[in-house]
């Protein structure tokens, strides 16, 4: 009998799922891209924005994967996304042919003013030019997850700009959750002053 994409599922029907799970964790991932989906999505502005769902995975564990987005409901999202897709090609290209990626990028997107035109010749280039190519994902897991499986697609490995920040409040929440140290831990410490270092 052949082993088929649902078999775990159906083995352990009425059990919690144990799929899943195999999100980043925090910070800047090297990834490959695998799939890109031009789609409308929902968006705090809008009820259909235009965007792009561009789907990449862990070049060491195909299984992890994360779904980004590059967004065309506004021209400033328009703009970075845009900025994304050809800095993602110029990333993935020798040195000879970066220049042409800049030309290709001012005659594919200097006439363009509607921006869900612009949308679909991002997501055509992607499609064309960069599935199984090479991509940088940052993660921000929320609240108590420690990974995801969402995070922004960037063309050079991103630093959070509030990588200091963080770092201060999870040492503060490190201090506030610990217990204080009895009279008699105190006692039992020894002072560095008559210890041979």
């Amino acid at each position: 009998m052949t082993k088929g994409i649902f078999d775990d599922v159906l083995n352990n029907v009425g059990e919690p799922y144990k799929g899943g799970g195999k999100g980043f964790k925090y910070g800047t991932h090297e990834v490959t891209i695998g799939m890109v989906a031009p789609v409308q999505k929902k968006t705090k502005a809008n009820d259909s924005s235009d965007v792009i769902e561009v789907t990449v995975f862990d070049p060491a564990d195909e299984d992890r994967t994360a779904v980004t987005t590059l967004y065309f409901h506004t021209e400033g999202g328009a703009k970075m996304s845009v900025t994304k897709v050809l800095g993602l090609i110029v990333h993935n290209v020798g040195e000879e042919k970066k220049d042409a990626v800049r030309t290709l990028g001012k005659k594919l997107f200097g006439g363009i003013s509607d921006l869900t035109e612009a949308r679909d010749v991002a997501a055509k280039l992607l499609s064309e030019k960069l599935i199984g190519k090479k991509a940088f994902l940052f993660v921000d897991p929320q609240g108590k997850y420690d990974t995801s499986s969402y995070g922004d697609i960037w063309h050079y490995p991103y630093e959070d700009p509030n990588a200091d920040a963080r770092a201060d409040a999870a040492a503060d929440d490190l201090i506030a959750s610990s217990t204080p140290v009895t009279e008699k831990e105190a006692e039992d410490i020894p002072d560095f002053d008559d210890m041979d270092l």
